[in-house]
């Protein structure tokens, strides 16, 4: 009888050393998961027929697997003009920024931003953006704010791709020097001897390399151009439309096509 309550005592010693072993290794992933994470919280009061455009703006980024930057760029506005939008910071765009916007997205008409049919109630209500970024993604959360109840209600969840993690690099590091090529050639063909919009040089890329090309690599050369030799180097020029690029040496010329005629 002693034999087996001492069989038994080590026993359970055993198993119960196990079981807390086990529970150690399984936590750490998730400390280290925690630990990784990050959440801000942006904050808007406005009408729900706004929410259902910035929902469905929101959706057609990710849809099309395009950054804020991306999108920006692609507008020929600073690169961080799409987070600002998303984030609440910029509140209402001109009209024109609209509708280049839409373009960028490929979004064809208003019908496509909200729900036809969908009643749409114009109070006002509290609303709160959580946005988490973990290792391999970011989750966009936005709740409306019932201040009578005391609680929030999910209105949607989106989750994005992490686009500041490149997971092919060698595809990446092909499609830059297919462009680098293309937009030496151009140069050397007078392309950017007048001023040339973000869109338009990024369209022609698709077109002669024939096939899609990241707005994010063409980022990359575009870059690179702005710090290239001086018979070669493009600079990025400001209009009340947005940023174009056109040859240092033709930037002059383009910016007096801008300017009011003397009467």
């Amino acid at each position: 009888m002693l034999f087996l309550f001492i069989q038994m005592f080590l026993f359970l010693k055993y198993f119960l050393f196990l079981c807390i072993e086990n529970l150690y290794y399984l936590s750490v992933p998730i400390m280290k998961k925690v630990k990784n994470q990050s959440i801000k919280i942006y904050k808007r009061k406005c009408e729900e027929i706004e929410i259902l455009i910035y929902y469905r703006m929101l959706l057609q980024r990710i849809s099309r697997h395009l950054s804020p930057k991306e999108v920006s760029f692609l507008m020929g506005k600073p690169l961080d003009f799409m987070t600002s939008i998303e984030t609440f910071k910029i509140k209402s765009i001109l009209a024109y920024d609209s509708l280049v916007m839409h373009r960028v997205l490929e979004i064809n008409n208003l019908s496509a931003m909200v729900h036809l049919g969908h009643k749409i109630s114009f109070q006002e209500n509290a609303y709160e953006l959580h946005v988490t970024t973990l290792a391999d993604r970011v989750i966009y959360e936005l709740y409306k704010i019932d201040v009578e109840q005391d609680q929030k209600v999910m209105e949607f969840k989106l989750i994005d791709i992490r686009h500041d993690i490149d997971p092919h690099t060698n595809s990446t590091m092909n499609e830059v020097k297919k462009i680098r090529i293309l937009l030496d050639e151009q140069i050397d063909a007078g392309y950017f001897k007048e001023e040339r919009q973000p869109s338009e040089i990024h369209a022609l890329c698709c077109v002669e390399l024939k096939q899609y090309i990241q707005p994010k690599n063409l980022m990359l050369v575009v870059d690179e151009l702005l710090q290239g030799s001086e018979e070669r180097r493009i600079v990025r020029h400001q209009t009340e439309y947005g940023f174009g690029y056109v040859l240092a040496a033709h930037a002059k010329s383009t910016e007096n096509c801008f300017k009011d005629p003397k009467p």
